[in-house]
């Protein structure tokens, strides 16, 4: 894993000194995108000596996933102590209160009840308080000889009347000045009415109450190195939610660094647009590179939302592996960590492109990974032919609210000359699955809804081309390029040819992954010229090389780029008019 999150989390947050308020960062990225590597990373982060608070905790298993509000906080609360040896007795003794069942029990039986669950007298307690109740009775991290007179002390106590002490004097005090007439009975009721929705007052409570202890902590100038860290894996669950929804208003100054991960968006108030959704005075979320303390400030919301801070995993760094197809797969693959750390592994050393293409055949590698839950996959495969998001939508039948379903499992992206798109690999999976049923149907509808706009609808000519041209999509798309070329270098136009040639030959191939790559290009090209001077045959074989070159699957090496260069400066022959032009287009391909 890199370390792109050094800067946000440690450097302007866990190292973060005085008045402070810190951010609850939510790390937003769909699954693969290397979320569980990160959360690894932050907790072992502040293990290393000298060490300080940390927990990780995952809600990631389905039993997990609706877990209470008070079982999430016992387990940050048992990591946090456990970590370090920090001390929470309210945030144990406010458990200790939510653990009883009042019913409809008189409050002083309630009331003598909590006393023997507190004192460590009551039959049968609840198993997750023990480990609780052990950490808050340790001897804490002191000086060496300091610590042989605390642990004789501890010796002569026990750690259980030790226990006992703190959460009487620090617990029981702290919340029984929370609460309206310091009635610990009602907090309970409540508690047990509420079942396992905790998203309100008890919720919060407990929220408090381990802000309170770490206050307390931190209080003393130098007792912990770095501020303390709660990484939460989940953060779209049920349970998830309902914490950072209790959380979120208990927030302030405060040492807690808070880190989600989440699968899917996260509602985080008014101020964030959703990834990939332009929303007119809300800023997109920034990738982990990008992301700071500054600029959380600088576009928070009001209020209680002004705590969130969404960032979005970034893409895998370029893989600069030796290895020699590591540039075609980051292409193929958007920078999608778990697909291109395994594609990498399957054929980024094979020994040339029919070989690359031979093993992803052979793996398999564009079947629909079983990890992958989507729903309406028929209707998303149609709309993965679509340029953007915005074609999709407006050229093909699909069911209601099915863009905003994409922008919520974060497979949506901003393209800045396309606008919203769906992520490459995603969108490579779609086109694997309509080629296998109705590619040249949802092509012929949008070349059909792209008729006033002619490039892009040869675009979706080009995309029906077959080996060998059956269909003759091909040469259609030759003929009106061969025409246009006249038409616009007559006018002194050729930029404007060129950029209609480079947005045709960004069109998406069904073109077989099994056959030999050199039998695929000859059965395009050989045979169409008809003598020397055949300017069509030409801008065939030229529409040819760049449509391969810019599919990683037809031209893994990147060999066509030389052949787009040739055929450019071949072109200067015809033009009457702008062969400067010609000649610049040639030179991007050489040095680029």
């Amino acid at each position: 894993m890199d370390d792109s999150w050094r800067h946000l989390v440690m450097d302007d947050c866990l190292l973060r000194e005085g008045e402070q308020e810190l951010p609850i960062v939510v790390l937003l990225g769909p699954p693969g995108t290397g979320k569980g590597a990160l959360a690894s990373d932050l907790r072992d982060s502040v293990a290393v000596e000298p060490a300080s608070p940390g927990v990780r905790v995952s809600l990631r298993d389905q039993d997990d996933e609706h877990l209470p509000v008070s079982r999430i906080v016992a387990r940050v609360a048992h990591g946090l102590m456990r970590s370090s040896r920090v001390k929470l007795p309210r945030v144990v003794f406010t458990l200790h209160v939510l653990a009883l069942r009042p019913g409809e029990r008189p409050d002083h039986e309630v009331e003598a009840e909590l006393d023997r669950l507190v004192d460590g007298t009551a039959p049968n307690p609840p198993e997750f308080l023990g480990p609780l109740r052990e950490l808050l009775g340790l001897v804490p991290r002191v000086g060496p000889f300091l610590a042989v007179g605390v642990s004789l002390l501890g010796l002569t106590l026990g750690r259980e009347r030790i226990a006992v002490r703190q959460l009487n004097r620090k617990g029981r005090t702290w919340l029984t000045a929370q609460l309206p007439e310091g009635n610990l009975v009602t907090l309970a009721r409540q508690h047990q009415r509420g079942g396992a929705d905790l998203a309100g007052a008890p919720a919060l409570v407990l929220c408090q109450a381990l802000l309170a202890d770490l206050r307390e902590e931190y209080a003393r100038p130098g007792r912990h190195p770095r501020n303390c860290l709660l990484v939460l894996e989940g953060a779209e669950t049920v349970g998830g939610r309902a914490f950072l929804k209790a959380l979120r208003p208990a927030k302030g100054d405060d040492p807690l660094v808070v880190v989600a991960t989440a699968r899917s968006w996260v509602p985080v108030g008014g101020a964030w647009a959703r990834p990939g959704l332009g929303t007119a005075g809300r800023p997109q979320p920034p990738t982990l590179p990008e992301a700071g303390h500054s600029g959380w400030l600088a576009h928070r919301a009001e209020g209680e939302d002004r705590w969130w801070y969404p960032v979005l995993m970034p893409p895998l760094p370029a893989l600069e592996s030796g290895r020699r197809y590591a540039g075609a797969i980051d292409r193929l693959t958007g920078g999608h960590r778990q697909t291109a750390l395994e594609l990498l592994d399957w054929a980024g050393s094979a020994p040339d492109d029919d070989a690359f293409r031979s093993i992803l055949h052979q793996k398999e590698a564009l079947r629909w990974p079983g990890w992958l839950h989507l729903p309406d996959r028929d209707h998303l495969s149609g709309w993965a032919a679509a340029r953007h998001v915005e074609d999709a939508e407006n050229a093909l039948s699909a069911r209601p609210n099915l863009r905003d379903r994409l922008a919520d499992a974060l497979w949506l992206t901003h393209d800045r000359e396309l606008g919203t798109v769906i992520h490459p690999w995603l969108r490579r999976l779609l086109l694997h699955r309509l080629s296998q049923e109705q590619w040249d149907q949802a092509h012929e509808l949008l070349e059909s809804f792209c008729r006033d706009r002619e490039a892009e609808g040869f675009y979706h000519a080009l995309a029906r081309v077959r080996p060998g041209d059956a269909g003759g999509h091909l040469a259609r798309v030759t003929a009106w390029l061969d025409g246009r070329f006249d038409e616009l270098d007559g006018r002194g136009k050729l930029p404007e040819w060129i950029a209609e040639f480079n947005l045709v030959t960004t069109a998406p191939s069904r073109l077989p992954l099994e056959q030999d790559l050199e039998d695929l290009y000859d059965s395009l090209v050989t045979g169409s010229a008809k003598g020397p001077g055949d300017w069509r045959a030409r801008i065939r074989t030229l529409v040819v090389d760049r449509w391969f070159w810019n599919d990683p699957l037809l031209d893994p090496s990147g060999r066509r780029r030389a052949d787009i260069a040739y055929g450019l400066m071949e072109l200067r022959d015809r033009s009457k008019a702008s062969k400067s032009v010609l000649k610049r287009e040639a030179d991007r391909y050489v040095t680029s």
